[in-house]
């Protein structure tokens, strides 16, 4: 059963701030434990659940208060994703993917966005790969294709799907899905809440004005949109959520058996995962903090920090979590008793996208040796 949570009320006429957003969001994912199970089992986010996201004003929070958003910093939202991922890494990872609709914001005519998006909680599903295959027709084009892992499909209002004009340019057109025929293809390890399954098209006719290149516009002053990576930044806030969930359960089970540890090194163990844990939260933020104020002096930051702290969150964060699923012994097998098991199936699976694998380390070594990798997760 879905717990409804209260939040914490509004003054009439308070306007969202950021404060406000993060507050509301860390209200909302203290609930969301007690909806994990049903979220697993039913492999989407229920109603009740997105009404509760919405409430918080996250979904609009990378939007510029013109369009009733707060237009959080990468850091703040990278924390809020973080805060979610804690309560359930399936919600967190959705919230994280709709927030990609400010992308459109600075991409797309002002008269376009409004037609596309008239309420600023509108959920969208993203997959950026250009999978799909164009013809021009009449000032747009005929989009087909198949696109993979779009995670929240089930419940989207609006899906924004990259595809290839006839020269072989890469666009993103943003259509309505309910025009997205599913594919029953999300069946993982983990994560398995997001609903990430595949979606076609067929001879959808999109107008340009729908459609965008993935590139900075650079049409707007403020330092979230000054580069297209990011709203990806937030994505780091996954691992550090998940392994943080697993080093609370832990702790508890440890507790609750008092001296009768499963072996002698359970101490020693947890504050090890402590320790991983701590490492990766300090990196992953010292490094946004720097390149935010950096962005804000109207610098660039260095390419490929940011990437190499996501990836080094997920590394740090897995083994902190298979650490406690170990030190734990045969409990961690309950998922109704203790989340260390879906703890460690989703943070095995969340470490597999392409922003945050092994490969983002060998593109980064590739950049400090000189070298100019074609990776758009730098």
């Amino acid at each position: 059963m879905t717990t409804v949570v209260e939040l914490p009320p509004r003054a009439p006429g308070e306007g969202p701030t950021a404060a406000t957003v993060l507050e509301r969001v860390r209200a909302y994912a203290a609930g969301l434990p007690t909806s994990a199970a049903q979220v697993e089992r039913q492999g989407r986010i229920p109603a009740e659940l997105l009404d509760g996201l919405k409430a918080t004003g996250l979904l609009r929070a990378a939007l510029p208060p013109a369009l009733g958003g707060v237009e959080l910093t990468a850091p703040e939202l990278t924390r809020a994703v973080d805060l979610l991922a804690e309560g359930d890494a399936s919600v967190a990872w959705c919230a994280a993917v709709a927030l990609n609709a400010a992308l459109a914001v600075v991409s797309l005519p002002a008269d376009a966005f409004a037609e596309l998006f008239p309420d600023p909680d509108l959920i969208t599903a993203t997959v950026l790969p250009p999978a799909g295959r164009s013809v021009r027709l009449d000032g747009g084009y005929l989009l087909s294709g198949r696109w993979t892992h779009a995670s929240g499909i089930t419940h989207a209002d609006r899906v924004m799907a990259g595809f290839r004009t006839p020269d072989g340019t890469p666009r993103i057109a943003v259509l309505d899905a309910a025009h997205a025929r599913v594919r029953d293809t999300w069946h993982t390890t983990g994560l398995r809440g997001t609903g990430s399954h595949d979606f076609e098209v067929t001879g959808l006719y999109v107008p340009d004005r729908h459609t965008f290149a993935l590139a900075p516009a650079g049409t707007r002053p403020q330092p979230l949109h000054l580069r297209a990576d990011n709203l990806a930044l937030k994505m780091a806030g996954i691992p550090l959520g998940i392994a943080r969930s697993a080093l609370t359960s832990a702790r508890e089970l440890l507790t609750a058996r008092g001296t009768a540890l499963p072996r002698p090194s359970a101490p020693a163990d947890l504050a090890h995962a402590e320790a991983l844990i701590g490492a990766a939260d300090a990196y992953v933020y010292t490094t946004l903090d720097r390149a935010w104020a950096a962005q804000a002096a109207g610098h660039t930051p260095e390419r490929g920090t940011a990437a190499l702290a996501r990836q080094f969150a997920h590394r740090a964060c897995r083994e902190a979590v298979q650490y406690l699923y170990d030190l734990a012994g045969s409990a961690a097998v309950y998922t109704d008793r203790t989340p260390l098991d879906r703890c460690l199936r989703d943070i095995i699976t969340a470490s597999r996208h392409v922003a945050s694998a092994e490969a983002v380390l060998d593109a980064v070594g590739t950049l400090r040796l000189g070298g100019d990798p074609t990776s758009p997760h730098l």
